[in-house]
């Protein structure tokens, strides 16, 4: 190889940039996983596996027991607890895996998609306060005491992540595809 093929080689192609980006050595510097996305990482990997472990060990039995016809004719609330408890706690183990493949293709859509998962979670738990509180047996002052407390710590979650996955320079830089 001549050596001006090898100097070809090496320069740089003029990159579009939008304006919105860091200065390209800042740019580099942030590029890639670290910081504080590794305090997400290990919060979605703590939801899916409480999320799998409930589903197998709590709500599984409920279906393949029988219990839900049970808790049917019952009281029709517990029936709608429980599908809501499963269809939440399924969102919660799948949703991670999606967001966790968009974070290793370092796609674009990795922002938006926390930010709805933070979103959908406080839903979740504001929808599951009322839902629990319409059933007389669990409406005790304790059970609903804690349920106020996850929407508080939802709440928190959103305010603290949702901010820092719109203006992160380092969420910027390394989730571009």
């Amino acid at each position: 190889m001549s050596q001006i093929d090898n100097e070809l080689a090496m320069k740089d192609e003029p990159v579009m940039r939008s304006g919105n980006e860091p200065p390209l050595d800042e740019h580099q510097k942030l590029y890639g996983f670290g910081g504080w996305l590794y305090f997400v990482v290990i919060g979605l990997l703590l939801t899916f596996g409480n999320s799998l472990y409930y589903l197998l060990t709590t709500l599984l039995p409920i279906y393949k027991d029988g219990l839900i016809s049970d808790l049917q004719s019952e009281n029709g609330n517990y029936l709608v607890l429980i599908i809501y408890e499963t269809v939440t706690y399924l969102f919660y183990v799948l949703f991670p895996l999606y967001v966790g493949y968009l974070g290793f293709k370092k796609m674009k859509r990795v922002r938006t998609m926390i930010i709805c998962f933070y979103l959908l979670n406080f839903a979740f738990n504001v929808g599951y306060y009322f839902v629990a509180n319409s059933i007389e047996e669990l409406a005790s002052p304790d059970f609903i005491g804690e349920q106020g407390r996850n929407i508080v710590k939802s709440l928190i979650t959103c305010i603290v992540w949702i901010p820092y996955f719109i203006n992160s320079k380092r969420v910027k830089c390394t989730y571009v595809n």
